[in-house]
């Protein structure tokens, strides 16, 4: 468990007591880099430093051939970062090229804290070895990145460390997903055919839920088929993505009475105007009217665009269904009586 300190000030007028607490200093692994000679370059990233309260006693690197003490370093500010190499150190420090365990342990006051990086074809890795001009970057804790624009020396930045996910979302019955949101890393909407685009980190994932847009600005957990993969920075993954949930509930099922359609008149005349309210706390893009006679042939299809909507009753007499539907599901039906005058 991390310490917490505090800092006391003495007023001139008196005695006055300001608790500000105070994160430990740290020291993390922040990039990771080979040149063509195979010579590495290790960033290291300090925060919560201030030289007059808290400071950084002494650091320790690890690698799974050796062990050393780094020098001490002048910190700069509460943040910021600096490179360590093999030259730097005066010692024959070796992190091996294709797969190696990098640990950070600094310690302030006694305690220590731990920032290590596993990479390559080894048990427990994160991630695998950076190609000719990657790097390997830390990218919100503890998440580990490929970066084809290293940035060895300055603060990470997003540059470099995505690629693409493209393909189809189907729904629990195999239909695609039109016009939704959802969030994988990011987030993206689909097409009227169920596809998408969307940007992902460049590191090896895999997800069993993800997120889709419920109303305005609130999202909700969905499961899907499970998928994997293992992206490269600036490269292109095709793969679809199966939903095993309804995404009825994007609609706040609280809010409405399962059978959310009203119909004035109920019988109707022939040719006359129907007024039908869809009540629905949200209107969606991919809300439709569909009504068919006894037999189930296709009488007319309106998309919902607003509560309030105005169609034309058939021009024949007989019984009609009403049918909304949201995403490919039927979500309500109402019968309709209609006679000639």
């Amino acid at each position: 468990m991390k310490k917490i300190y505090f800092i006391i000030i003495l007023t001139i007028t008196g005695l006055s007591i300001y608790a500000n607490p105070i994160a430990e200093p740290t020291i993390s692994i922040s990039e990771l880099y080979f040149d063509d000679s195979d010579n590495w370059k290790l960033e290291l990233e300090y925060s919560g430093t201030n030289q007059s309260i808290l400071t950084i006693d002494s650091v320790f690197l690890y690698s799974t051939s050796d062990t050393i003490i780094l020098p001490k370093y002048n910190y700069i500010g509460s943040k910021g970062v600096f490179v360590i190499t093999k030259d730097s150190l005066g010692s024959d420090f070796i992190i091996k090229r294709y797969a190696d365990t990098i640990n950070v342990v600094s310690y302030s006051r006694g305690h220590g804290i731990s920032s290590k990086l596993i990479f390559g074809n080894i048990p427990g890795a994160s991630i695998n070895y950076p190609r000719k001009g990657q790097s390997i970057s830390s990218f919100g804790w503890p998440y580990f990145v490929k970066d084809n624009s290293p940035t060895i020396g300055l603060v990470n930045d997003t540059l470099g460390v995505c690629g693409t996910v493209k393909g189809i979302v189907y729904d629990k019955y195999l239909k695609p997903v039109q016009h939704r949101t959802f969030c994988l890393d990011f987030i993206f909407e689909t097409s009227e055919n169920g596809e998408y685009v969307s940007r992902v980190y460049s590191k090896p994932s895999q997800f069993k839920e993800l997120y889709y847009k419920k109303g305005q600005g609130s999202y909700q957990r969905i499961h899907i088929t499970e998928i994997k993969y293992v992206m490269e920075p600036d490269s292109i993954i095709e793969m679809n993505i199966y939903l095993l949930d309804s995404i009825i509930s994007g609609i706040d099922e609280s809010n409405y009475d399962k059978s959310p359609v009203q119909i004035f008149p109920n019988k109707a005349s022939a040719n006359s105007c129907l007024n039908v309210i869809v009540d629905l706390p949200v209107i969606t893009s991919n809300i439709w009217l569909e009504m068919v006679d006894i037999n189930g042939k296709l009488i007319k299809k309106n998309k919902i665009r607003q509560k309030n909507n105005l169609i034309d009753a058939p021009s024949h007499e007989g019984l009609y269904l009403l049918n909304v539907s949201l995403d490919n599901q039927v979500i309500s039906s109402k019968k309709i009586v209609i006679k000639n005058e």
